[in-house]
């Protein structure tokens, strides 16, 4: 099974194509700036006019969802997947675009502590929306997409901060359903992932420790935030075992497009700079 994190910048996408054949599109960041790279990559992959079976959007920020007519007038968009949470930004052109496009076309609402399959794939949401959150970020979907067996994954972590992750998440999930061989990390590499504002002393690692990745990877790229910050980078560095070659953190600033590849046999692969 492989899994394309492309270079978008400081957003996210990935492309998994499914051992059933089905094609899935996890968030979508297509800017002026990164159109012609990012619709050619995804040309080189799937091919023009090959369809998409599902996108599925983390939660509805720009930076996740910038660009969808594009890649949908490119590549078809059968379906639109969600969590219903309005985002923070409702009156934005992407938002707009986005919500367009999302009416026109059959739909899901993904909920938490569900999962999805796809052939051999299983995808977990594990946070979604939540009745007593109000934070679009914290009711980010957190998908595990696992490949026949529970250590042959990948976390995506969205844009969640240690939050749902503490109070929902690790409440909810044993050791063995969070391990994943990489992690996505939270929010382009954003310390809130780790920063509990209620201890002033220690970072909130809990969550990290559980899923316990070889590698952590950052979708990122030049921004005005600050992102990633050192801090989350040593603390993802710290807590992934690292791959058989040492490596720990990579992120598509430095890497740019990666593949991964989920093995048969339960190992995996990553390519860097596709």
């Amino acid at each position: 099974m492989d899994i394309h994190i492309l270079d978008v910048g400081c957003g996210n996408m990935a492309i998994l194509f499914n051992p059933d054949g089905t094609r899935v599109v996890i968030d979508c960041n297509i800017t002026s700036d990164n159109s012609n790279d990012v619709l050619g990559y995804v040309r080189r992959i799937l091919g023009y006019g090959t369809s998409i079976d599902v996108f599925i959007n983390s939660h509805r920020d720009a930076d996740h969802m910038r660009g969808i007519t594009d890649l949908h007038a490119q590549n078809p968009i059968k379906a639109i997947w969600d969590t219903d949470v309005p985002g923070t930004t409702t009156d934005s052109p992407e938002y707009l675009a986005y919500m367009t496009l999302k009416r026109m076309l059959p739909g899901r609402t993904i909920e938490a502590r569900n999962f999805y399959t796809f052939g051999d794939a299983k995808y977990r949401c594990m946070s979604a929306k939540w009745s007593d959150y109000t934070d679009p970020n914290e009711q980010s979907a957190v998908i595990k997409v696992e490949y026949r067996t529970v250590g042959c994954s990948v976390m995506f972590a969205a844009d969640t901060n240690y939050r749902p992750w503490k109070e929902k998440i690790l409440t909810n999930y044993n050791g063995n359903d969070l391990q994943s061989a990489l992690l996505v990390g939270a929010h382009h590499g954003s310390v809130t992932f780790f920063d509990d504002p209620a201890d002033t002393k220690n970072y909130y690692v809990d969550h990290i420790k559980k899923i316990n990745p070889a590698m952590t990877l950052v979708s990122v790229g030049p921004n005005q935030h600050g992102l990633p910050d050192a801090k989350a980078i040593d603390l993802y560095t710290k807590y992934s075992t690292g791959s058989s070659a040492g490596n720990k953190v990579f992120t598509t600033e430095d890497k740019h497009n990666m593949k991964i590849t989920l093995k048969d046999d339960g190992g995996w692969n990553l390519a860097v700079d596709q």
